[in-house]
């Protein structure tokens, strides 16, 4: 079986590149195809097929999404490989390890200084072993419980001990104290569009030795409000709602947090953003907590790398650290030695802003 690799042409290609993602990953991948590959404020995609040279048929995809990035408080124009996407009949590493080493054609090439992918399991980081690649850094899901129902209905079954059970446990939930904090800054909801105010802050947070995804507002905006489905599902498909809240101090933009409830009565803190998060940030936290009590979710999922400053504050604000959900792992051209090294010694401040697509 030989098999070979070509870009694919949006333009001319579209089709069968939906078909490829409707085979692996589900159907109604269309509604999102061109907000994704063409409307991306970083620019256009790169993607690739990988076919057999025998019947010249696509048996495998892949993709790499611009992201604008800020890498030590400097502007940088990063990639994020996505639509990963291998037919059954071809999953095994020989292919995956070629269709992997394509991705990294736009940062050689210069297109993009970086490019990183965040495999959720081994079998995905299988290929970057095979490379000689190691992770950077890992990305763990944090949660905090708030009602009982689904956690002990999983454990005790639906029986006439459930209903009590629940109900005391629900209790005490409600009872358990969120450490509260006093903060000089009004906090309110954010409905529309995201404006200059948000491009601003982004360029006043510069914490050196970081990387860590632009929240410019033409960036927040592409994936809050452009989206074509974000009033129903997040990019993976979960279905549910976005909702922003913002920390204002004499009406200036201090921080927001974003997150999203899905319509299983979870909630995903999907960013938390800005200026002093020891104080503002917990703040923001807990008006999102007392949201969530009030529309009955279950529970506040988070995720976070360890050495990202939403952490700490997820573990103050009740959180407890569950399974890996990603390793993140970066490739830079080996010919620009000095960003590779500035890459290498940076702190990865990586959530579920930077691992979704």
């Amino acid at each position: 079986m030989a098999l070979g690799i070509r870009r694919a042409s949006l333009p001319q290609d579209r089709g069968e590149m939906i078909e490829v993602l409707n085979r692996n990953f589900g159907t109604s991948q269309e509604r999102r195809f061109d907000w994704r590959h063409t409307l991306n404020p970083a620019g256009e995609a790169w993607s690739w097929f990988l076919y057999d040279t025998g019947t010249l048929s696509t048996v495998a995809m892949a993709t790499v999404f611009p992201r604008h990035m800020r890498v030590n408080g400097e502007d940088i124009r990063g990639g994020q490989v996505g639509e990963f996407a291998v037919d059954a009949n071809y999953r095994s590493l020989g292919p995956a390890v070629k269709l992997q080493r394509t991705t990294f054609q736009p940062v050689d090439s210069g297109a993009i200084s970086f490019c990183y992918d965040c495999p959720p399991h081994d079998e995905g980081m299988s290929t970057f072993v095979r490379i000689g690649m190691r992770p950077n850094c890992e990305v763990h899901r944090y949660a905090l419980l708030l009602r009982s129902e689904e956690y002990l209905g999983k454990r005790i079954g639906d029986g006439l001990w459930t209903k009590p059970a629940v109900a005391a446990a629900n209790l005490m939930l409600r009872a358990r104290p969120l450490r509260r904090v006093s903060v000089s800054a009004e906090i309110t909801e954010h409905s529309g569009k995201f404006g200059e105010e948000f491009s601003q802050l982004d360029k006043t947070v510069l914490i050196d030795g970081t990387i860590r995804g632009s929240r410019d507002a033409k960036d927040l905006n592409w994936r809050y409000r452009e989206d074509p489905m974000a009033s129903v599902s997040m990019p993976q498909g979960t279905v549910g709602k976005y909702r922003v809240l913002v920390a204002r101090r004499a009406g200036e933009l201090q921080a927001f947090l974003i997150f999203f409830i899905q319509s299983d009565g979870i909630a995903i803190l999907v960013d938390l953003f800005g200026r002093n998060l020891g104080e503002r940030g917990l703040a923001l936290m807990q008006a999102s907590v007392d949201i969530c009590r009030r529309e009955h979710v279950s529970a506040f999922h988070a995720f976070s790398s360890e050495t990202n400053e939403l952490t700490p504050l997820l573990r103050q604000a009740g959180f407890s650290r569950r399974e890996r959900n990603a390793r993140v792992v970066a490739y830079s051209t080996r010919e620009d030695t000095r960003f590779a090294q500035k890459i290498e010694r940076c702190r990865w401040a990586f959530s579920q802003l930077e691992v979704m697509l």
